[in-house]
């Protein structure tokens, strides 16, 4: 039985479950998405040994005073930004993009601004929690743009027009819990339409393509839209419990393309319908940001409170572009289900964020300071 003075006595064992859950049950879909593909049939194995890992890893972090991270964060912050510097000078490419480090003498590659869309919401809650008395000065509102901006300049060049999208929410959401004047949004809401007409040119040509082909898909070449196409056809055909585990015929028969990563939900729907499927994965996903937003309530420290509002952000975000794309509401970007898609970096970081998490609300009390 833990004592009065542990901190671990406010561990949240429910938000903990529910990632757990969530990820066994994407372990589950990605060995079916795989069926019948050779090439991928280690995947949900290796997905396993990375949810272990991120466990471990999320213990560690619950278990250390996120306020050490958060005293730390121009350490981390430019950390971040020297590995995505040592990306666009050694890093590895694939799929037209260059995003990641491959680690010498092993088969592991490691994605920076996946770990970046965690740790930054807790250095930019240190530098909010230090400035939040500047917050009704513009001079303010762009030194806070220039310190986000210049990780996302990185990252767009890598390219990734998806994280990059991401960094602006964790933004956005965090300036809004701080307090930003409205004023300030809306003269950077104008000037952000201006940047964009600007930005749009300097896409690749498969992210233009993105853009366009939502926009006009009968427009668009027949190649562009055909996985958009089969995911819809999947998601329609699911019905309310779906075709059976295994028994997709879209992801069964290599119609669906990316079916393990981008397109998971889509094979979830179809297989396993609205009922046992979409309803599923989208209610655990609720319950773990009510349970993160309960941490942020609870916790007296603005640092904390911003760090766990911004990681609440990079999931709810994440899992709407996800969804969206794959009902064809939003355009193709790359970002991933979270607990759900295969992918290690991404997983692992994810576990990080429930780490942080945890440290903030293990803390919330004062009696519970060692």
């Amino acid at each position: 039985m833990l004592s009065q003075n542990s901190v671990w006595r406010y561990f949240d064992i429910w938000l903990t479950a529910a990632v757990l859950l969530l990820t066994s049950y994407g372990i589950l879909m990605i060995r079916s998405a795989v069926t019948g593909a050779p090439a991928f049939e280690g995947l949900p194995a290796d997905q396993v040994q990375w949810m272990i890992i991120g466990f471990v890893i999320m213990l560690v972090l619950a278990g250390i005073d996120y306020r050490i991270l958060a005293s730390s964060h121009w350490y981390i912050y430019f950390g971040l930004l020297g590995t995505l510097v040592l990306v666009l000078i050694l890093g590895a490419t694939g799929n037209q993009a260059q995003r990641w480090i491959q680690i010498p003498g092993a088969d592991i590659r490691i994605q920076p601004s996946e770990f970046g869309r965690i740790f930054i919401p807790v250095s930019f809650g240190q530098f909010l929690a230090l400035r939040r008395q500047n917050i009704n000065r513009f001079s303010n509102t762009i030194t806070t743009l220039i310190y986000i901006g210049v990780p996302i300049g990185f990252i767009f060049l890598q390219p990734d027009l998806g994280m990059s999208i991401l960094y602006v929410v964790i933004w956005f959401v965090m300036m809004w819990l701080a307090g930003l004047p409205l004023s300030h949004f809306v003269i950077l809401f104008v000037l952000g339409i201006v940047g964009l007409s600007a930005v749009f040119p300097l896409l690749q040509p498969y992210q233009r393509s993105r853009i366009t082909t939502f926009v006009s898909p009968e427009n668009a070449n027949p190649e562009d839209v055909f996985n958009v196409d089969q995911a819809e056809i999947s998601i329609g055909t699911g019905g309310w419990f779906g075709k059976g585990y295994f028994n997709g015929t879209q992801s069964q028969l290599g119609f669906l393309r990316v079916q393990h990563t981008d397109f998971i939900f889509s094979v979830i729907t179809e297989e396993m319908g609205l009922v046992f499927g979409s309803l599923i994965v989208l209610s655990a996903m609720g319950f773990i940001l009510w349970r993160i937003l309960r941490a942020a309530m609870l916790s007296p420290d603005p640092a904390g409170k911003y760090a766990c509002t911004g990681i609440a952000a990079v999931l709810f975000f994440q899992t709407v572009v996800n969804v969206g794309m794959n009902v064809r509401v939003l355009p193709v970007t790359g970002l991933t289900l979270p607990f759900v898609s295969y992918g290690g970096s991404s997983l692992v970081t994810l576990y990080m964020a429930i780490g942080i998490v945890q440290s903030v609300l293990m803390r919330h009390r004062k009696q519970a300071f060692g």
